[in-house]
């Protein structure tokens, strides 16, 4: 039976990313099986869980999925595995605040004290009854730390806070005082890490640097993070904490349908493409699909039989060079988009299907011209379409979620979004395009991805009589 433990902070940066996957290489190390998971959207956190488990890590996200799909999440991440060790995302109460969230999505009455928001990571601990593990920024405060820690047990009594890691500890005589001022709190410190290089992951504007762009320098660091990690973690400790997982979460569902004909959807990775869901991919494989990647920044050509593309996250600024010189490549996309190949671009997708990136030409599939902002558009959204497209019917209501500093021109209307800013609307649809800067979690309406493989098994049949 799988046991889990979330690593928590209270607030973005204070290193949890390090630690988690840390702790999750050494675990690994110990001859275990490890799972991963992320609470909430984010793409580039679980590239370092994937290297310090050697298997997917997933996304647990109650806006973008409802609970019934984060738990089910939670069974692909666990499957198979002696721990799951979960990441939360931002502070540990830090959520979404849309009002109507909660009605929707959580209408049951609910047991105990649940405050928190929805996305949360209080929200998962509560929902898994999973003990949190805090990971506390200690640069220059001391008393302040177990005044936090008191402040989230009096906030949630709900919730299991059973143990407390220093991160960026001054000295060995800095952690011994913090650790005296915690013993007040009845939690035990688990483990003091140093202020020191070698445990720090390097970032960049929209976060940490993924994991995937250079799989070898950042296997480097995960084993100096990992080294770090258990001479100054009590690893067996944390691992005590871990409380079995519901056996009903874990059940299997049935057996997806065999498919005869299985269209080839392929999808951009490498550097530059590196944001997806695994959990997308689990699903439109099941739904008769199979998956091909290709390296755009490479690949002067499409996969061979390529029935659908997927186009999505990353980083295409930063290696526009590579992109906007394969012009084989952009013109091919073109191409497939003007034959009836269904296409599903996402954020760095989009970009690269628009007209210009930077005002250097791209693939024209629409007229949408990006160049780089200075600010952030960040947020989930209620997300509704005008056209039919190879994922929704018209004037459906599903969910996203943005997040990128790029801006468009004549980036088109056919998505209508609300978001805590109000409504918006953008993004290009039709019947065998999807593209825009939304992204999509198909784990809340699994029949998006029965729909998009059967767009691609439409082409790859209408190739075959033409």
């Amino acid at each position: 039976m799988t046991r889990a433990i979330i690593i928590s902070a209270l607030n973005s940066g204070a290193g949890k990313t390090t630690i988690s996957s840390g702790i999750m290489a050494a675990v690994r190390k110990r001859g275990l099986s490890v799972a991963s998971a992320k609470v909430g959207p984010d793409y580039i956190d679980p590239t370092f869980h994937r290297i310090a488990t050697g298997r997917p890590s997933y996304n647990i996200d109650t806006f973008l999925t409802g609970r019934n799909g984060a738990m089910e999440s939670v069974r692909r991440a666990a499957k198979g595995a002696d721990y799951l060790i979960i990441e939360g995302v931002m502070g540990i109460f830090d959520g979404t605040t849309l009002d109507t969230v909660k009605d929707q999505l959580n209408p049951e009455p609910r047991p105990g004290n649940w405050r928190f928001a929805t996305g949360s990571t209080a929200e998962i601990a509560m929902i898994l009854g999973a003990p949190i593990v805090l990971v506390l920024d200690s640069r220059g405060t001391t008393e302040s730390l177990v005044a936090s820690v008191i402040g989230i047990k009096k906030t949630n009594p709900s919730l299991l806070v059973a143990g407390v890691i220093l991160n960026r500890v001054a000295s060995k005589e800095h952690a011994t005082q913090i650790a005296r001022a915690l013993s007040a709190s009845a939690i035990p410190l688990l483990g003091a890490m140093p202020k020191e290089s070698s445990a720090e992951v390097d970032s960049r504007h929209l976060g940490l640097i993924p994991a995937s762009e250079d799989l070898g320098r950042a296997t480097r660091k995960l084993e100096s993070i990992c080294a770090a990690v258990q001479s100054h973690v009590d690893v067996e400790k944390v691992l005590k904490l871990a409380r079995r997982i519901p056996a009903e979460a874990l059940s299997e569902p049935a057996a997806p349908k065999r498919h005869t004909t299985r269209p080839t959807i392929a999808f951009a990775t490498g550097k530059a493409f590196t944001f997806f869901y695994q959990e997308n991919f689990d699903l439109l494989q099941e739904a008769g699909g199979d998956l091909v990647g290709f390296d755009p920044t490479k690949e002067e050509s499409l996969p061979k039989g390529t029935d659908a593309l997927i186009i999505g996250g990353g980083y295409p600024e930063v290696y526009l060079a590579d992109i906007v010189q394969n012009k084989k490549l952009l013109a091919e996309i073109a191409s497939f988009h003007l034959q009836g190949g269904p296409i599903w671009a996402e954020c760095a997708g989009h970009m690269v299907l628009g007209h210009s990136i930077e005002q250097i030409e791209t693939a024209s599939v629409h007229p949408g011209r990006s160049i780089m902002g200075s600010r952030v558009t960040l947020g989930y959204r209620f997300v509704s379409t005008k056209k039919t497209n190879p994922l929704f019917d018209n004037g459906g209501v599903f969910r996203a979620h943005e997040y990128h500093y790029s801006k468009m021109d004549n980036d088109g209307n056919d998505f209508q979004c609300l978001g805590r800013g109000g409504r918006t609307s953008s993004g290009v649809a039709g019947p065998n395009l999807i593209s825009s800067y939304l992204h999509f979690h198909l784990g809340y309406q699994p029949d998006s991805a029965k729909r998009y493989v059967s767009s691609a098994l439409r082409f790859h049949e209408s190739k075959r009589s033409s």
